[in-house]
């Protein structure tokens, strides 16, 4: 079925329009050897009068159809307009045949250079919509066809008309062809010129890109010199605190000292912030390269568990650590992992109060391999589901009150996302507003080296 919602049926519907003044001029030359071949004018005039009546009948359907607008009245003008070109077609047939009947040996050849400039039209102006082409391309086939089987008699015509008619026929021809090649070389010249087009976009796009990503890099490694360099005075910040605080409570000056201690909590706190931007730089840098091994996973989580415990306990929580006998040893880049644990228990600390936190530990089997499954659930107060999909996007915090006043740079889960893809795995979350959260992060138990490389490229 044809489709006459297609961009294609438009296009070869307004070639074959705009093609009328060609064939009306190709009809007149054919005119012209019909009757030199036939001595005589009367098939050879009728025959064009009745061309120029059904193209009259295709230019006036055909315009209609292409101005067509609602769906109903573009099917319909599109149904009366294919039948009107095939009706055309039909009528050019039909004189081929007329002059393998009656206009011997030159009217044979005439008719078959008809019924071919009549195929070469119809490839011409409607190669773009297979099913028309198909279906204006059965009156010419079939003409060619019935040609040979058409009873041979001797030309009315003399020798000089009969030559006459079959150049006119070959002039027709010719010309058909030469439309041909100028509308194949017009379509080509196009095609050129967009292909041009699209290389000059296409290569503009991955120069912007290339730029972009240069930017990009060069802000990662300013941002990883940066806070390698902030984190030298920091440390000494904390350690000569640390000092004045010890001597200040041997001293009995618990209030001075409780001051020294904010100072250390503080300086803590902005180095964990430097040390999430050091992560997340590394990583756009393309500086974290891969150290696999093999590591205990019972130690790495109570390390982890270690660095929050002090904070846990000041909101009153509880942390519990649960591994599976079949996952308590691993072979991947233990440090990443490690630091994605720190960010999902610190997150999970932040957010809880009074409450409980559970970090477990299994050995899962899918997709021929064999993952690590670590889950840290907490009681706290929960994400809104709405909220969920951009909890992993670097920077964006949930706006809320409470988020707000826990602070932060809301680089700490899109680091421990980007850690876990880095060797390999991912991190995903469910939760509850109100009803707590989980975060499970889901490794490969043993990391190849080839699969390493693959992981690392892909980050």
């Amino acid at each position: 079925m044809i489709n006459f919602h297609d961009s294609s049926m438009y296009a070869a519907a307004r070639g074959w329009v705009n093609s009328l003044r060609w064939r009306f001029f190709a009809a007149l030359v054919f005119m012209a050897g019909a009757i030199f071949v036939l001595d005589g004018p009367q098939i050879g005039v009728g025959w064009f009068l009745a061309m120029c009546l059904a193209m009259g009948f295709d230019a006036m359907l055909g315009n209609s159809y292409l101005e067509s607008r609602g769906n109903e009245q573009r099917r319909t003008s599109g149904v009366l307009f294919v039948w009107g070109a095939v009706f055309s077609l039909i009528i050019f047939a039909a004189m081929p045949m007329v002059l393998a009947a009656n206009g011997g040996g030159p009217g044979r050849v005439l008719g078959v250079l008809m019924a071919a400039s009549s195929l070469v039209s119809v490839m011409l102006f409607a190669f773009q919509a297979p099913r028309f082409m198909f279906l204006a391309a059965v009156p010419p086939t079939v003409a060619l066809l019935v040609l040979p089987f058409i009873p041979f008699h001797e030309a009315a015509s003399t020798q000089l008309e009969g030559a006459l008619g079959v150049a006119c026929g070959v002039a027709g021809f010719l010309a058909y062809i030469g439309r041909a090649a100028l509308n194949n070389s017009a379509m080509v010249a196009g095609w050129k010129a967009a292909n041009k087009v699209a290389k000059e976009r296409q290569l503009e796009a991955e120069t912007k890109r290339a730029e972009a990503e240069e930017a990009n890099r060069a802000k990662s490694e300013f941002l990883a010199v940066m806070t390698h360099e902030l984190r030298t005075p920091l440390n000494a910040v904390i350690g000569y605190a640390e000092i004045i605080d010890e001597d200040l409570r041997a001293e009995g000056r618990d209030e001075l000292a409780a001051d020294a201690t904010r100072i250390t909590s503080s300086a803590r706190h902005l180095l964990s912030l430097i040390d999430q931007i050091l992560n997340m730089s590394s990583v756009d840098a393309g500086q974290q390269g891969l150290s696999l091994r093999d590591f205990d996973v019972r130690k790495l989580l109570e390390e982890g568990v270690g660095l929050v415990e002090q904070d846990a306990r000041a909101a009153g929580n509880r942390i519990g650590v649960r591994v599976a006998a079949d996952a308590e040893f691993a072979h991947n880049d233990a440090g990443k992992l490690a630091v994605c644990m720190s960010a999902l228990l610190s997150n999970a600390v932040k957010f809880t109060s009074q409450g409980l936190i559970a970090v477990t530990a299994e050995r899962d089997f899918s997709g021929g391999q064999e993952w690590l499954t670590i889950a840290v659930s907490d009681t706290g107060v929960g994400i809104a589901e709405a909220d969920l999909a951009r909890i992993f996007t670097p920077f964006s915090q949930i706006d809320s009150s409470t988020t707000r006043a826990k602070g932060g740079l809301g680089l700490g889960l899109s680091v421990a996302r980007r850690m876990a893809q880095t060797i390999g795995g991912d991190v995903t979350a469910t939760s509850q507003l109100g009803g707590g959260s989980t975060f499970t992060v889901r490794v490969p138990m043993r990391l190849g080296v080839a699969a390493a490389a693959r992981t690392a490229e892909a980050a």
